[in-house]
């Protein structure tokens, strides 16, 4: 194998997200780890990855960085190779670090092309203020993916999101989908809170821009901005609220959008059901990322879909291979429309 053939950029696209260790580890084992002896190497790691000024302003979690470091030179000292100082010293200089920290950042590559990178915001624990939207899953991931390989499906369209959580998927249709309205709703306050400050992070500073509404706290509309030709909106929406939703005027959308939201079999009756309104207007589906963790449960949410005249169909897997699969469970993406 060729001395250069290590692919280093796959590799800083996978610490950015922030890929297990384990799988880490598969990668660099099965490309030729040989080159990491070479220290121009293991410098230019080392600055596209902790010395990288994204990871400096937004940083990933203190404790994947060290744990990436240690990969890393217990690689290089198995092929007999010397451990350049300066990655000593990023190790070190990590390790000096206190790891109380509560929030970090991960960026998903959206365009490996153009180097075009999403950064998502997000609580450290899975299970933070009562909620788990508070960090992105592997159902945002895919379902991110599949839309912008489909982006023809939500270009000039109205998008309504249920439980946007922290804003992953909305923020990949926003910037390659080029829809005329996306609308991130939750009912937790502070999700929307959360995906408020990711769609700034992300938003704010481009150059696209033409024009920002000030931010509005009155009643269930949070934030609204325009980016390029899309109006972007963060509403306050619980799904047993849908029906009030429509009556008090709001666009009717014409595709909803959700990732990773069947997990909770009391919740199927209500979001069938918000569905089912949703649904009734003429050419309306929803596209829903589904991880099957449990096949009983998702068969309770198919049965609850028949109990109100709806049907799916499954849509083929995203093929994009830009980042990872890190979790066993299988992944749907499921498109939903009303019985005719």
């Amino acid at each position: 194998m060729p001395h250069n053939s290590f692919d280093i950029n796959y590799l800083v696209m996978q610490f950015l997200w922030c890929t297990p260790m384990n799988i880490m580890d598969s990668i660099i084992s099965t490309q030729n780890i040989g080159c990491l002896a070479n220290f121009n190497r293991q410098k230019e790691i080392l600055e596209k990855t902790v010395n990288n000024e994204l990871i400096k302003m937004y940083p990933v979690k203190r404790s994947y960085q060290q744990m990436f470091l240690k990969l890393l030179m217990r690689k290089i000292e198995e092929t007999g190779g010397e451990i350049h100082d300066e990655m000593y010293a990023a190790y070190c200089n990590l390790i000096s670090l206190p790891l109380n920290e509560c929030i970090h950042y991960r960026h998903f590559l959206i365009d490996d092309k153009r180097l075009d990178y999403i950064s998502i915001q997000e609580y450290t624990n899975i299970i933070s203020e009562g909620t788990t939207g508070l960090c992105s899953w592997q159902g945002s991931v895919d379902l991110s993916k599949w839309c912008i390989e489909n982006r023809n499906e939500f270009s000039g369209k109205v998008i309504l999101e249920l439980g946007c959580g922290v804003g992953l998927t909305g923020l990949s249709i926003i910037k390659k989908c080029s829809p005329k309205q996306y609308i991130f709703t939750d009912c937790h306050r502070t999700v929307l809170e959360m995906v408020s400050e990711n769609i700034k992070l992300n938003l704010l500073h481009d150059k696209n821009i033409v024009e920002i509404k000030p931010e509005l706290k009155i009643g269930r509309l949070k934030f609204q901005m325009k980016y390029n030709n899309t109006d972007v909106g963060v509403m306050e929406l619980s799904w047993a609220d849908i029906k009030e939703y429509l009556t008090e005027h709001w666009i009717v959308p014409d595709v909803i959008i959700g990732a990773d939201i069947l997990y909770e079999p009391s919740s199927f009756h209500i979001l069938a059901s918000g569905l089912k309104t949703l649904l009734s207007f003429h050419n309306r589906y929803a596209i829903i990322a589904a991880t099957i963790r449990n096949m009983d449960t998702f068969s309770q949410f198919l049965h609850q879909l028949e109990l109100h005249d709806l049907s799916l169909e499954e849509c083929s897997a995203p093929k994009g291979t830009i980042h990872t699969q890190i979790i066993d469970s299988p992944i749907q993406i499921l498109k939903i429309v009303q019985k005719r």
